[in-house]
């Protein structure tokens, strides 16, 4: 089965904060990408297409869909946000507004919830697929633990309502010099994507070579407890998963964490476990990792839901 990836032609992939968007996102899954002018083509059995559309893309995409359903491959439009459904931006919109168009269905990198659950529910013809964050051995690093910074590290953007759980802990780090000590705080570097300037640069290897040079990664899956990319890169990094494990994680991923708590002397325990049983986790998330998210893996299953799918509403 031939699956190619189409992209935005005019999307400044280039200044996005994260490889989860765009050709970087297929990257490490082994499939061809195409910009979206070239779906015309109808050289592959599925497409899938990124969810980063201007408004040309949209245009082109339209005019795809005006084609005799029978005569074209259909399309998986790619969710990368269980709050997309509720989205503002009319390029956004669009996907949802071709909802049960004939050859029209879903690939959701993280598992249903929220609205995009919601939104799921009410489809009658389209179809929705699994398409997780693959895991990309190339950005591993090997830097060993007993090099590094005894400390946890702390990125991602501040929201009460999105990330109540590392809200709380950026909370308690305001007021307490002891966890002040303990946690390296990176700050979000803002969304140079959408026209705004970045707060910093240390952004995709950048961004896992400074999480290698700390013993923890605290990782939190938004409201929706979703595997976010950092998930990923936190075995990329070797480090000692610290936080709450995604609903979406096997349970010997899910076996690295310790119960999290909002007591900083539990923290401190983790932190002076000895280095061989803190090596003895990261190692262990980390082969979790590569098999849960090995790209044969997540191709394979793609396949075969997409497949089906699509069979199933031709036939």
């Amino acid at each position: 089965m031939r699956i190619i990836y189409f992209y935005s032609d005019t999307h400044p992939y280039e200044k996005a904060i994260y490889p989860g968007v765009g050709p970087a996102f297929a990257r490490p899954l082994g499939w061809e990408v195409r910009p979206i002018s070239g779906l015309d083509a109808g050289d592959f059995n599925i497409g899938v297409v990124d969810n980063r559309l201007e408004q040309a893309d949209v245009a082109r995409l339209r005019r795809y869909l005006e084609h005799p359903a029978r005569g074209r491959p259909p399309i998986f439009f790619r969710i990368s946000d269980p709050d997309m459904p509720d989205a503002a931006n009319p390029n956004v919109r669009f996907i949802f507004d071709c909802a049960d168009l004939p050859g029209v269905h879903y690939a959701t990198t993280y598992d249903p919830e929220g609205p995009f659950l919601a939104f799921t529910t009410r489809l009658k013809i389209s179809g929705v697929a699994r398409l997780p964050f693959a895991y990309d051995s190339a950005r591993e690093i090997d830097a060993p633990l007993r090099g590094r910074s005894r400390r946890l590290f702390l990125s991602g953007a501040n929201s009460r309502g999105l990330y109540p759980v590392r809200y709380a802990l950026r909370r308690r780090r305001r007021w307490s010099p002891l966890l002040r000590y303990l946690v390296h705080d990176l700050e979000h570097p803002g969304y140079p994507e959408q026209g705004k300037p970045p707060r910093h640069d240390i952004t995709h290897d950048r961004f896992v070579a400074l999480v290698a040079r700390f013993t923890h990664f605290f990782l939190c899956g938004t409201r929706f407890n979703v595997e976010l990319m950092k998930y990923v890169e936190c075995a990329y990094a070797g480090s000692v998963p610290v936080g709450v494990p995604a609903n979406s994680l096997s349970a010997a991923a899910k076996r690295c964490f310790r119960p999290h708590t909002a007591c900083s002397r539990d923290l401190v325990s983790d932190l002076r476990e000895p280095i061989s049983e803190l090596e003895s986790r990261a190692a262990a998330y980390r082969d979790a990792m590569r098999e849960l998210r090995s790209p044969p893996r997540i191709v394979g299953e793609f396949i075969a839901q997409a497949g089906a799918i699509a069979a199933g509403r031709a036939a």
